[in-house]
């Protein structure tokens, strides 16, 4: 996909807070940059890296197991850890699995922030996506679903899913379902029920099964999938700064 928006990883120096934003499946850190920004003008540190096989092509992706990003992100979490900072993790889509993996992976992660998180599917695919990645190598990613069409401009993505990485994804979520009771952290979810990505019953699921002690759980009416970046950014990013607030 093609947009003025870049793919690339992104810093911005902040106090003695540092929160990671993780992108979406084929997506970018380029759909964090609105959310990123809001949160180093309210004094918190951002770093935003770009997971292994993205935001070059799509090929790339195709053979990078699931553990390449869990190492990436405790590599970056251990590296503000030991530079003195706080850390949080957060992320879209895919990037919230990640983030719940984080806090579970790491107990001195402060806080995990999972935005549209895929707990349970809305794309029906998913149910025969084994099958579809014998026979084709992609498929077509699900009909984009923003509110706000300037969406299309903040962001930048594959144009498809490579289908055996997109299985092993969905291994990564199950597992991780399993874990949730595991998760400590004080949590905030953020979705829209006008996602066709995920579904409501997977973020209840989260809420229930979750170990946490604080789960913050806020519904967006009017956005899709990509909350960071559609229609109702800005709310997304004052109900982050309220609970980071809170820490």
């Amino acid at each position: 996909m093609k947009s003025p928006a870049s793919p690339d990883p992104f810093a911005l120096s902040g106090g003695p807070v540092t929160v990671v934003l993780l992108h979406g499946f084929t997506g970018s850190p380029a759909e964090l940059r609105l959310l990123a920004r809001a949160l180093n003008a309210g004094g918190f540190g951002v770093e935003a890296p770009l997971l292994a096989g993205h935001g070059t092509r799509l090929e790339d992706l195709m053979e990078i197991e699931p553990r390449q990003w869990l190492e990436q992100i405790d590599a970056l979490v251990l590296r503000l850890r030991n530079q003195g900072q706080r850390v949080v993790v957060a992320g879209l889509s895919l990037g919230s699995i990640l983030a719940l993996q984080a806090g579970l992976r790491h107990p001195e992660v402060e806080a995990v922030m999972a935005y549209s998180p895929p707990i349970i599917s809305g794309d029906p695919r998913a149910l025969i996506a084994p099958l579809l990645a014998r026979v084709f190598s992609s498929v077509a990613r699900p009909a984009e679903d923003f509110v706000d069409p300037e969406t299309a401009e903040r962001i930048w993505t594959y144009g498809r899913w490579p289908s055996r990485c997109s299985v092993r994804v969905l291994g990564l979520i199950g597992a991780t379902r399993r874990q949730l009771a595991e998760l400590q952290q004080p949590l905030l979810v953020v979705a829209s029920r006008k996602d066709r990505v995920i579904t409501e019953r997977g973020v209840e699921w989260l809420k229930r099964r979750t170990g946490s002690r604080r789960v913050d759980l806020h519904w967006l009416e009017n956005s899709g999938h990509v909350i960071t970046a559609d229609a109702q950014w800005r709310l997304v990013a004052d109900q982050t700064l309220t609970f980071l607030e809170r820490l």
